[in-house]
């Protein structure tokens, strides 16, 4: 079977479906990865074939700037902006690139083009989600608004789904509104097959598979992307690592910063105040290259060879790193800067192998260096993370996730 897989999001929302086109191929299918241009030499590096559109994600997320600055109505608006900016070229580039497939999969992200390039074929489009985005449930809340008292019980987490539905609509409606025009397709879009499955690439050790969801909604365990066989790390930074108590590690991975200077002097602070040695990830503009003497500066380090060797992990709950520090089997100490981020950090918390998380908006320094102190001294979340990364490892979410859907369409 032909199969195209769409990815339009940062690294950590792209690099899952690199693990799950792996996955697809090694039982035979011809797959080609749809994304932008930037993500070219990490999807054909690892032997994916790959089709690159219009735009670029990282030029985007660095242009907007400051997400933590920002709040959700300007950051929404940005958004759309950006999506209306290149949608038209990318959903013609979308449907030339796809024209031979049988199936069309994605997530969110792809899903803004790749539905309407599916109906405009003819052919299957699967969800393929690193959220937990479906119909209401009491088992968990929705991905966008966590936060529910827990005197509302199962009626406040239903509730909390449907506000997050509402919200992807609204924030997707003209993208899509448009796309579909470009397509020369009715206003209305079809009735989703009831048929077809449902894909989550995160585990069931982290967010509980609901009963309601039915069969063909599947949470397979993550999809894993090995690293790079011919990467080699940077000496001093081993030796760095080597050198001293395990140090911690933070970073912001896409979070880019209208002042990266000033959260970089908050995150040295923190680090003096615990009294730790650091690993400090500048990412797509959340820190500045600046260290010293118990700090080392890194750029792009794979979190599998990293976090293991860490005493803890500060990242920004993006879907893709929380699933990464989980299984490296480490605390993680969350500071969310929007979208599904807190949601991911409340997982942490309540798993116990974090403290409560640090929503960036409300960072100190004094904050940060107590969450770091708590979670480098915190024998029992130590051992709990221990144990919830050893399980984690042990799943195949990849081969779950073919299973899965090889039991519906393929």
């Amino acid at each position: 079977m032909r199969i195209a897989v769409l990815a339009f999001d940062t690294r950590g929302g792209v690099q899952p479906y690199v693990a799950l086109s792996l996955g697809l191929r090694a039982v035979g299918h011809d797959v080609t990865m749809i994304t932008t241009a930037g993500f070219a030499d990490l999807v054909t590096g690892h032997g994916v074939q790959h089709v690159a559109t219009t735009g670029d994600t990282e030029a985007a997320v660095r242009a907007a700037g400051g997400a933590a600055e920002l709040n959700s109505r300007d950051r929404n608006r940005l958004m759309r902006e950006q999506l209306h900016a290149t949608l038209g070229q990318t959903s013609v580039e979308i449907l030339a690139a796809a024209a031979d497939a049988d199936l069309l999969l994605g997530g969110v992200g792809g899903s803004v083009t790749g539905r309407p390039v599916a109906e405009k074929l003819g052919v299957p489009w699967v969800d393929a989600h690193l959220q937990p985005l479906g119909p209401p449930t009491a088992a968990f809340p929705g991905a966008l608004f966590p936060q529910v008292p827990l005197w509302m019980g199962g009626v406040g987490r239903r509730g909390s789904h449907v506000i997050t539905n509402t919200a992807l609509s609204s924030m997707f409606r003209g993208a899509q509104r448009q796309v579909r025009t470009r397509l020369d397709l009715p206003r209305h879009p079809e009735t989703p097959r009831k048929d077809l499955p449902t894909l989550y690439g995160f585990s069931a050790q982290v967010v509980p598979q609901p009963l309601d969801w039915g069969p063909h909604r599947k949470i397979t365990g993550y999809w894993t992307l090995a690293a790079d066989p011919g990467w080699v790390p940077p000496p001093d930074l081993v030796d760095f690592i080597a050198t001293g108590p395990p140090p911690v590690c933070i970073g912001f991975g896409s979070m880019s910063s209208r002042d990266p200077e000033a959260l970089t002097d908050l995150v040295l602070e923190a680090v003096h105040l615990a009294g730790v040695r650091a690993v400090l990830l500048s990412g797509w503009g959340g820190l500045a290259e600046r260290g010293g003497a118990e700090v080392f500066v890194a750029g792009d380090v794979p979190h599998d060879w990293l976090y293991p060797q860490l005493a803890a992990v500060v990242h920004h709950g993006g879907a893709g790193t929380t699933g990464a520090a989980l299984r490296s089997g480490v605390p993680a100490i969350v500071v969310p800067f929007a979208v599904d981020q807190p949601f991911w950090g409340s997982r942490v918390a309540a798993l116990g192998v974090g403290p409560r998380s640090l929503p960036r908006r409300q960072l100190t320094a004094q904050k940060l260096g107590h969450a770091l102190r708590a979670a480098v001294a915190d024998d029992p979340m130590h051992r709990r993370a221990t144990d919830l990364g050893l399980r984690l490892q042990a799943e195949d979410g990849v081969g779950t996730a073919v299973q899965h859907l090889a039991g519906y369409v393929l």
